[in-house]
């Protein structure tokens, strides 16, 4: 059973020229650029050339400052966090808001703040969209920070950055957006986007396992979450991981030469498994098929049927898809933030492709999943139509 892979957001794997550019740095030049001996000064130009390359991918400039993290989640946490100590202790500004249908590291890191006297809310949605107009009535001249991804992970819906950032502007709150399920899809350009922190996962983009990017716009400060030496600018004490550093840089490149491969072929291939489910399993629909989407990403409606007895019966076939868990909510609890209603949000699986996702193993998808659907429709309990 050759395995079929269609959960590249949870974790997709890194490309071959990732893991060539990384071997120098795991082999050869192993060295500490900390270090005030050769194998230290060895690491100069391998330094510059992977700075440079990140600055450039992401749009930032020269002043902006970049942190390699140990993982997105780590960029995330190191934002909200200094956030408190930088903004909230100096000012009393103690409001963080994120969205119903974020990611667990916004989550969990601004509900940890709570007993410390931070008040953390949820920014309603509509159809997977925030509400711009609910937003804003909930910002308030205590608002620390507004933490929001671009698109979503789950799902695919992206979000109206562009109009939140110019609202965040007027109200003098920080804005922090993480791209990582966007970059190399949409244009995320750091300037662009006009948000003060940056962060993105690089494992998603078939980069390293273990790395992640936090950038802070110049001029905003941004305190240490790790302490201990004075690397990256004292930013993050902790020895550089070169070969991560090289792994992620060639990981940016690598997105954005085939970002318009992915919006066009990966796209198609997309909506070839939902035309294909939909014909074949008539009673399945796409997930906010009307909302602008990245084009690698899909959540199905399967009336009738747990999530989890499909999950598992597609984990049978050799079917790799998601419901959630890990860094994500789960599906049927942020499809239920969402406005879908039980039982429907515990109905739907998550499906996400990548450059390397082939037609054949999409034809071959097709059926496997119509006749597990099938399976467990007929042993289930009656499904209903969607409203």
């Amino acid at each position: 059973m050759t395995l079929i892979y269609l959960d590249n957001n949870t974790t997709a794997p890194p490309s071959p020229e990732v893991i060539r550019a990384m071997t120098p740095l795991l082999t050869t030049y192993w060295g500490s650029p900390m270090t005030p001996h050769q194998k230290g000064e060895e690491l100069y130009p391998f330094l510059s050339k992977f700075y440079t390359t990140i600055y450039t991918c992401l749009g930032a400039q020269p002043n902006d400052q970049l942190v390699i993290t140990s993982s997105g989640a780590e960029a995330v946490t190191h934002v909200i966090s200094s956030i408190y100590r930088d903004v909230t202790l100096a000012t009393g500004k103690n409001q963080f808001i994120t969205s119903q249908l974020d990611e667990a590291a916004s989550i969990m890191t601004i509900t940890h703040l709570e007993p410390f006297g931070c008040v953390g809310k949820m920014g309603e949605t509509m159809n997977g969209i925030i509400s711009i107009e609910k937003l804003a009535n909930s910002l308030s001249p205590r608002t620390a920070l507004v933490s929001l991804s671009l698109a979503n992970g789950l799902t695919g819906v992206v979000q109206p950055i562009s109009e939140i950032a110019t609202l965040c502007k007027e109200r003098g709150i920080r804005l922090h957006v993480d791209i990582t399920h966007a970059f190399g899809k949409l244009d995320c350009q750091f300037e662009t986007l006009g948000v003060d922190y940056l962060t993105l996962h690089g494992e998603q983009i078939h980069g390293p396992r273990g790395v992640g990017i936090l950038l802070v716009k110049q001029g905003i400060q941004c305190s240490p979450l790790i302490f201990g030496s004075a690397d990256q600018g004292g930013m993050r004490a902790g020895s550089i991981p070169m070969a991560n550093l090289a792994g992620i840089a060639c990981a940016l490149e690598e997105a954005i030469e085939n970002r318009d491969f992915l919006c066009t072929e990966t796209a198609r291939l997309r909506n070839q498994l939902e035309r294909g489910i939909l014909k074949g399993f008539p009673s399945a629909s796409v997930c906010f098929k009307k909302q602008e989407r990245v084009p690698h990403c899909t959540t199905i409606f399967f009336p009738g049927i747990a999530n989890e007895s499909l999950l598992f019966s597609l984990h049978r076939k050799g079917i790799c898809a998601t419901i959630g868990g890990g860094n994500f909510q789960q599906l049927g609890i942020l499809l239920s933030s969402a406005g879908i209603q039980q039982p429907l949000a515990n109905q739907a699986i998550s499906f996400s492709l990548s450059r390397y996702t082939t037609e054949e193993e999409i034809e071959r998808a097709i059926p496997l999943i119509v006749e597990s659907a099938k399976t467990l429709s007929s042993l289930s309990y009656p499904s209903f139509s969607i409203a």
